[in-house]
């Protein structure tokens, strides 16, 4: 099970410094903050929201984050998120950070690495991608290959920004976007070899990567895979036991086979979580 390397929640007061809409409903908000400092990719921060009537935070997946900058990418879904869509340069908001535990990025040292992304789980793959392509000319991964799974071609966006980090596949239900299918169907159609795959998305697309990792196991290949699971969350800290996942071994924590997504995930490997 992973493990935070700090268990300190950090409260800060963030400037906006732009925010913009990528596409119907998709948001892109970039951050002023000392707390992109010690920001990995798939850790999360919880913003808050002035009006009194809404206590909990929003949790949001950390899509970059450089020289003091956040940039969040989320989609719209109700007040909470209708508020901080209004925020304009110059305004603040509230947050903690940086939340959660990250993907293990050594894992991917001299590494056939695909990173997986769909829908909403698509934003950390980006933050993923730059710092593994950074790694390449000083032990990072062998290859780098992104495969972003859509809706539709209305609901395509970062597409173009992973260009800069490696070679790019898609998928849309509609086949609209590029393979028509699913993401594992894309892997299957571009006869994608890895030996680690790092993944953020729905459900069932996790549950599917799980088992596309787990076929590749039993044909002899050394294969890890690595996931960050979306649940909905309370607190964000561990305290409200609301987002609990069933795992394969018993938490130290619950003293049970389960264990709490914002701690001790939002990544795991695969093995760690009781898929069944």
């Amino acid at each position: 099970m992973n493990e935070s390397k700090d268990r300190r929640i950090r409260e800060a007061t963030a400037r906006v410094i732009r925010q913009e809409e990528l596409t119907e409903g998709i948001c892109s908000l970039v951050l002023e903050t000392g707390l992109a400092d010690d920001a990995q990719p798939g850790q999360f921060v919880n913003l808050y929201c002035t009006d009194g009537a809404r206590l909990l935070p929003r949790p949001i997946s950390i899509c970059d984050a450089s020289e003091g900058t956040l940039r969040l990418v989320y989609r719209v879904v109700g007040g909470g998120t209708g508020e901080l869509s209004a925020l304009a340069a110059g305004d603040t908001v509230r947050m903690t950070g940086c939340l959660g535990n990250g993907y293990d990025l050594t894992a991917a040292a001299g590494k056939r690495v695909i990173a997986v992304g769909g829908g909403l789980g698509i934003p950390p793959m980006l933050f993923l991608m730059r710092l593994l392509e950074a790694d390449r000319s000083a032990g990072g991964p062998a290859s780098l290959t992104a495969v972003l799974g859509y809706r539709d071609l209305r609901t395509v966006f970062l597409r173009d920004d992973f260009d800069r980090f490696g070679s790019v596949v898609t998928a849309s239900d509609d086949g609209s976007v590029g393979y028509h299918g699913t993401v594992v169907d894309a892997i299957r159609e571009e006869k994608l070899a890895c030996d680690v795959l790092y993944a953020c998305g729905p459900m069932p697309m996790l549950r599917a990567l799980a088992r596309f990792a787990e076929e590749q196991r039993q044909t002899g290949k050394d294969i890890k895979c690595y996931v960050s699971l979306e649940e909905r969350m309370a607190c964000g800290i561990g305290a409200c036991l609301g987002c609990v996942t069933r795992t394969a071994a018993v938490d130290e924590h619950s003293r049970v086979h389960n264990a709490r997504i914002c701690v001790e995930g939002p990544v795991f490997e695969v093995s760690e979580i009781a898929w069944d």
